[in-house]
């Protein structure tokens, strides 16, 4: 064991100390010494004088750093003999004295913390685990968490803040110190896990580590294997694109043969034609090569609309052209800039093709894997232009990941097999946020911010963009789960606002029913039965809200309306105490004293007919009919309209047992498809809520009209299979090469 300590103590000082004190020397001299006089009174007099800290103390910073590594390899077993809390962390209520308030340039250590952690275990996920496991038999105890792992980033940063403050330095410059560290030295730590890793190996600690994925078997017949169709069919509910599939995945093999069958027939249609087209058969061919060596490839062009074109094959006795090798193309590619800007995948083809004749001497055509891969994205981008707004930014940041996407398939064919690849990652949540189902405003306008941030670091990486997609990819999941969250919170409001307009509705039809019920039997004169549907119905609906309809007080209020709808009918005498109560109710909803007083001595018969005229009795009711009644703006009385058919109630049904937050292909105006989530439904009055992928209320309707809405086909449930754009778009560009799975018919935007 204490060769394999001092084996990863070597490391851990060759790969993360020393690069800590190089980079400290050059951040004191870069805060000592700033460029301009601006920079100084910017800096303020505390910044500079931790700067001055800094590079008195930088030694001994670096030294307690490497002290705080060695008493950490030290303690290794008695850190791992430790409990482990696997409750979570347990937060105690602070005392009134222990509250402040937070100043503004205090930041939140722990926020970096898991900031840095997230994006150096995401860049080193497998390295990470195979040091958990290594260090869990060093230990002697089960496998280390990556949060506790001795050498982790975790680790790394707490204790480098920890001696940061011990040496002087304040919130400020600790925050600043832990990004440098981030920035310089774990930037490299997948490298230094390796070489930890290694020699552990060699020490003899779990020599043959290795992690094997569990990958699934081949299906001989995928569109039909039922597991994979009813996954495909399950409603989808999520907030930010439903999770990739790998079922339905070609080769890339199975994919060039797609594309050489539709060649073929290209081909063979073009010799039907060809002599029409050029007058003899000499001269087609040589106005076939003179075009072919203006610039075109030996494969096929791919137009705007994703289709295919195929080139002139050279006429016979014209020697080949060389290809032009991938790694010669990528390099014209990166060195690309602003040139290919505003052009298509088959502009940017061209451009290579003549900026490699300049190169090379010669006139090149690219290979049939290279060709194949640009007319394949062709066919993508063909089919997600149709599926996006073209006044969207969504556009622009297409156009602009046009080039590093070609860079990527051309590295990495990958990209077109695996559906979880980081690069479509980043271009479904690009073409998400342009969909042509969502309006301007449905976007979060910081979820855009980010993507545009994200897509212009991408274009503007020159070399690994691979590594640039997969950067975009962390900081895309971050962005997206706080979108989530905070359309979640705007949901979650939107449904109890819709619960409590829902209750209400409820307690005005329960107060209207038992009025009705009350006046059934009797003859009450006109005046009076206005009075009870009116006035008397706003206190009936406020006391069912407040007590409920099992209550003692709704049972009073029950007994007091049929005792009032006999007294109108003059089948009973006049009740005092009864005059009390439909008073104080009648104050409580909120009518004038004066209005409530006389309206509960008309309604219990004990008012002075003698001073009771015609026109006060119809000043009286004019004042009623103008004032708005309890719960008559929330509009959630139900569907009044003709009952549903067989086809209808099969639909409502389908509703009623799909999980919560199912999305809806609903008709929009102008005969657009919008989607929309279906957030609440009531189980009482079918009431609908439906909202945009911010949380925010779009749309009330009623379950009645949803399923005369699905029943007619005017909206569809989005189903897992259609929840990622990418993906569809790419299923789209299969089946025009004759494969892929099948798909439900398009729907007209």
């Amino acid at each position: 064991m204490r060769d394999a300590l001092e084996a990863v103590h070597a490391a851990v000082y060759e790969l993360v100390v020393d690069p800590l004190d190089r980079t400290l020397t050059h951040v004191g001299m870069r805060l000592a010494n700033p460029r301009d006089t601006g920079t100084i009174f910017a800096i303020g007099s505390v910044h500079a004088e931790q700067s001055q800290l800094l590079l008195r103390r930088q030694r001994d910073l670096v030294s307690a750093f490497a002290r705080a590594i060695d008493s950490e390899l030290a303690n290794l077993r008695n850190t791992a003999r430790q409990p482990r809390n696997t409750s979570g962390p347990t937060f105690a209520m602070p005392t009134f004295d222990e509250l402040r308030l937070v100043d503004d340039d205090e930041q939140d250590i722990e926020t970096e913390f898991k900031t840095i952690t997230l994006r150096v275990e995401s860049r080193a996920p497998l390295p990470i685990h195979l040091l958990c496991q290594r260090f869990g038999v060093l230990a002697e105890g089960p496998a280390f968490e990556p949060s506790t792992l001795p050498v982790g980033p975790r680790r790394l940063c707490e204790m480098l803040v920890e001696v940061a403050e011990s040496c002087g330095f304040n919130l400020q410059m600790r925050v600043m110190l832990l990004r440098e560290f981030d920035r310089a030295v774990l930037v490299d730590y997948p490298v230094a896990a390796d070489a930890i890793n290694d020699a552990l190996a060699r020490q003899r600690i779990m020599p043959g580590l290795s992690f094997v994925p569990i990958r699934p078997r081949a299906r001989a017949a995928l569109p039909s294997d039922a597991a994979v169709a009813a996954e495909r069919e399950r409603p989808y509910t999520g907030w930010t694109g439903a999770a990739p599939t790998e079922s339905d995945a070609p080769t890339f093999q199975l994919l060039q043969e797609m594309l050489a069958s539709r060649r073929s027939m290209a081909d063979r249609f073009r010799s039907g034609f060809g002599p029409s087209r050029s007058g003899a058969g000499g001269g087609g061919a040589g106005a076939g090569a003179g075009a072919a060596s203006a610039g075109g490839s030996g494969g096929s062009d791919a137009t705007a609309d994703g289709a295919a074109t195929v080139a002139p094959t050279p006429a016979p006795g014209i020697p080949a052209r060389p290809e032009l090798p991938t790694a010669v193309a990528l390099e014209l590619l990166a060195s690309a800039g602003t040139d290919v800007d505003g052009l298509d995948v088959d502009g940017i083809r061209q451009w290579l093709l003549l900026h490699a004749r300049q190169r090379q001497g010669e006139a090149v055509t690219l290979s049939r894997e290279d060709t194949d891969i640009f007319e394949l994205l062709a066919l993508m981008y063909g089919q997600l232009e149709r599926e996006i707004r073209q006044e969207s930014p969504a556009k622009t940041m297409l156009d602009r990941l046009r080039l590093p996407l070609l860079r990527l398939a051309l590295a990495d064919p990958g990209f077109f097999l695996r559906a979880a690849h980081p690069a479509r990652e980043v271009l479904n949540a690009v073409a998400e946020s342009g969909a042509r189902w969502y309006a301007a405003d449905d976007i979060d306008p910081q979820l855009l911010l980010q993507l545009e941030r994200i897509v212009d670091s991408i274009a503007r990486t020159p070399d690994d963009v691979a590594g640039a997609f997969r950067n975009g990819v962390a900081t895309l999941e971050q962005q997206l789960q706080a979108v989530a969250r905070r359309s979640e919170i705007a949901e979650r409001r939107n449904v109890e606002s819709a619960r409590g307009k829902d209750k209400l509705a409820v307690a005005r039809r329960r107060a209207s029913d038992l009025i009705d019920a009350a006046l059934q039997s009797v003859r009450a004169p006109a005046f009076h039965r206005g009075m009870l549907r009116h006035a008397w119905a706003d206190a009936l609906t406020l006391a069912h809200l407040r007590h409920g309809e099992d209550s003692a007080e709704w049972a009073s209020l029950a007994e007091a309306t049929n005792e009032l709808a006999a007294t109108a009918a003059g089948n009973a005498t006049a009740n005092p105490d009864l005059v009390l109560l439909v008073d104080q109710w009648l104050t409580t909803v909120g009518y004038h004293a004066d209005d409530a007083a006389r309206i509960a001595r008309i309604l219990t018969g004990t008012a002075d007919d003698s001073g009771d005229d015609a026109a006060t009795r119809t000043e009286l009711a004019m004042r009623l009919k103008s004032r708005a009644r309890l719960g008559e703006e929330s509009g959630v009385d139900g569907d009044s309209g003709e009952p549903l058919d067989a086809d209808g109630e099969a639909q409502a049904r389908r509703v009623r047992e799909l999980p919560p937050g199912t999305w809806f292909d609903l008709p929009g105006e102008r005969g657009h498809t919008m989607r929309r989530r279906l957030s609440w439904l009531s189980p009482i009055t079918g009431q609908t809520l439906f909202v945009n992928p911010r949380g925010q209320r779009v749309a009330d309707g009623t379950l009645v009209a949803l399923a005369r809405d699905l029943a007619s086909g005017r909206a569809q449930v989005v189903t897992a299979g259609e929840g990622r754009l990418v993906e569809r778009a790419w299923r789209n560009a299969l089946q025009s090469l004759g494969a892929g799975p099948s798909r439900r018919p398009e729907r007209t935007a």
